[in-house]
């Protein structure tokens, strides 16, 4: 009865840590396709960054990802300039022949910069050169086809695939986190609660012990009769000599 009300407990506590990662991920990240902005619950418009839950590294990674992918759809300035204006591949998609092949090397860099900061799964790395390839059989349309490269916009689809992949990671790392202390509270809790013995119980364990001593001493006879002895009172009563 009582694995039964333990296993309870334990599945209320689960589903209780499910329900708080669930608000918790609803508050803390949400899957994006813009990649460079968000914006906050004032109506402030600021630069994207990943959720606070992530590491150091992953911040710095993605702030690398983020700029080159600027670079590429949106400013031929680079980072320093945010202006949403034009990036280098739309603009390499206009040379005859050679600029569609540069333009899929530059976008081919973004992934192998993810890939070496991230390790990214073979399936996120796959869908991400399906985009470049699309983007190359796009930008293969004579003029038109770098205006239809620039709107496309490959780096910056990649990017935000980078963003959510990651995020989401770090939300799967942190709930295991949560549950891994929700775990070990527990089984402190239970290692220093248990189960309260009254006096009374004390009582009746002593006289337990007590009647198993007893019982387990030898049964008890009468005592021996005493052995037959010749005095000399005796011989004289008998009539010996």
């Amino acid at each position: 009865m009582s694995g039964f009300i333990q296993s309870t407990l334990l599945g209320l506590g689960e589903g209780y840590l499910q329900d708080h990662y669930e608000e918790f991920a609803g508050e803390h990240f949400q899957p994006t396709s813009d990649p460079f902005y968000e914006t906050n619950k004032d109506g402030k418009r600021h630069r994207r960054r990943l959720p606070y839950y992530c590491t150091k590294d992953e911040t710095k990674a993605w702030k690398k990802v983020q700029n080159k992918a600027w670079l590429h759809d949106k400013s031929v300035c680079g980072c320093c300039c945010w202006t949403n204006s034009i990036g280098w591949a739309p603009l390499l998609a206009l040379l005859p022949v050679i600029g569609p092949l540069l333009m899929y090397w530059v976008h081919d860099k973004l992934i192998e910069l993810a890939d070496d900061r991230y390790k990214l799964p073979t399936e996120i790395k796959v869908k991400m050169h399906g985009n470049i390839v699309i983007d190359l059989l796009i930008s293969l349309v004579p003029i038109l086809g770098s205006v239809f490269a620039w709107l496309h916009a490959c780096s910056t689809r990649n990017a935000a695939i980078v963003y959510n992949f990651v995020g989401k990671r770090a939300l799967e790392r942190k709930q295991a986190e949560m549950m891994h202390q929700a775990k070990e509270s527990e089984k402190h809790a239970n290692v220093n609660t248990g189960p309260a013995i009254s006096g009374n119980e004390n009582l009746n364990l002593n006289a337990v012990g007590n009647n198993a001593k007893v019982y387990n001493r030898p049964p008890v006879t009468a005592p021996p009769a005493a052995a037959y002895t010749r005095n000399a009172s005796a011989r004289a009563q008998r009539g010996y000599r």
